[in-house]
């Protein structure tokens, strides 16, 4: 099916994440995507958190359920803009850096900011996030944070209020559509095997492009090969237990 559909190899690809970057890269990516200096990168990585999760314990009787279709890769979440919310606008090229805001408005800019976040103290449920001691949470309050500029508008209604330090605007694009509008489609009508490889590619892409930049690469390496490895890399070695 792979090989039919997208020219693709499993043989070659090692995790079912890296599989869907590579259907992505070969198939849907139209541009290039740009390189930001590390710097630069370091600052937009500063908004990228996880989802949050709560537990409530509830009583209820005579109840409806529903059961929203695909909810997960449809909704734009304030923590991660992710999966359907890949068919908006992603940040693209790097516009400017802003320092001044004498004349800023939030609403015409796109793109990352460092804010001072003052979140209503009596506030029912936080949903801004925030690091703190290597975990996520959601505080109210005043702190210091760098965030989604759509993340920014989506809270102010809630009473949350910004003193604006830093911002990287970027230029708009839509980057992620077609790959997730093709699987959406293939999920929707498909059964069994098929709809999950769908969902499977629907839900991972995203979280491959969060990556660290220092990573464990995990290959296969031909003996004649191992020298020039051990030379350029910092190898950790593998090994195997074969159960007969």
């Amino acid at each position: 099916m792979y090989l039919k559909d997208y020219n693709v190899d499993i043989c070659s690809i090692l995790s079912t994440s890296t599989l869907s970057l590579k259907i992505f890269r070969s198939q849907y990516l139209q541009v290039n995507i740009p390189i930001l200096k590390r710097r630069d990168d370091t600052f937009t990585r500063q908004a990228y958190f996880g989802g949050a999760t709560d537990y409530y314990k509830l009583e209820a009787s005579n109840l409806y359920y529903y059961d929203v279709n695909s909810l997960y890769p449809f909704v734009p979440t304030l923590w991660a803009w992710d999966q359907r919310a890949m068919c908006k606008p992603m940040p693209y090229e790097l516009i400017r850096k802003v320092k001044d805001f004498s004349h800023f408005n939030l609403n015409n800019f796109f793109g990352f900011l460092k804010v001072e976040v003052n979140c209503p103290l009596n506030i029912k449920t936080p949903v801004l996030p925030n690091k703190h001691n290597g975990k996520t949470i959601f505080p109210t309050g005043i702190w210091i944070g760098t965030y989604f500029s759509e993340e920014l508008k989506a809270v102010q209604k809630y009473g949350y209020q910004f003193k604006f330090i830093e911002g990287y605007e970027f230029s708009k694009i839509d980057l992620f559509g077609p790959y997730v509008n093709n699987f959406y489609f293939k999920k929707r009508n498909s059964v069994g095997a098929s709809r999950f490889i769908a969902k499977m590619h629907l839900n991972q892409l995203y979280g491959i492009f969060g990556r660290k930049h220092d990573l464990l690469e995990t290959i296969n390496v031909y003996k004649d090969e191992i020298d020039q490895y051990i030379s350029s890399r910092v190898v950790k070695p593998l090994y195997l237990s074969i159960m007969k």
